[in-house]
């Protein structure tokens, strides 16, 4: 497994599944369109939903990848990278502010992201990325860094290796 076999496959997204965290700390799962720059991903969201209230109230975030279930040979070892992430608020007087939503307009519908920008409830965040994970199927599992890059194999601790009934 490569870095570049990584990159390879989140290219293939224009949106991230994230789990955030309430204020009253329960888990809440949701999807958003996203940019990148470097191994930062940032997402355009309203605070008027349960995601945009949690990020200004708790950093911490997990991305999710995952290939599509129509694509995927078996379900038991579906690829997917799974990022953990801390999100920070891009302010509008940000000087990375307009350059990121020039990305958005570049990548999605200019006129709603212009829109959207014009709304107040909708903020910017920086995802990034503190650790994560690669699955590429059965035995082939790996830790990323902060970078997204492939560091190590995971081994698991089967009583009984994969096949072995």
């Amino acid at each position: 497994m490569t870095t570049i076999e990584v990159e390879s496959f989140l290219e293939t997204f224009q949106t991230l599944v994230m789990a955030s965290l309430t204020p009253e700390g329960e888990p809440h799962a949701s999807t958003a369109p996203y940019v990148r720059v470097g191994s930062d991903f940032y997402i355009l969201i309203s605070t008027v939903a349960q995601h945009g209230r949690n990020l200004l109230t708790s950093p911490n975030v997990s991305l999710l990848f995952v290939e599509d279930e129509s694509q995927c040979v078996q379900p038991f070892a579906r690829k997917r990278v799974t990022i953990e992430s801390t999100a920070s608020e891009v302010v509008r007087d940000d000087v990375r502010y307009e350059s990121i939503i020039e990305r958005f307009c570049a990548h999605f519908d200019p006129e709603l992201v212009t829109s959207l920008t014009q709304m107040g409830d909708f903020h910017l965040f920086k995802l990034s990325p503190q650790s994560g994970s690669v699955v590429m199927g059965f035995g082939r599992a790996y830790r990323l860094d902060h970078n997204l890059e492939v560091m190590t194999q995971i081994m698991g601790q089967h009583q009984k290796g994969h096949g072995n009934g």
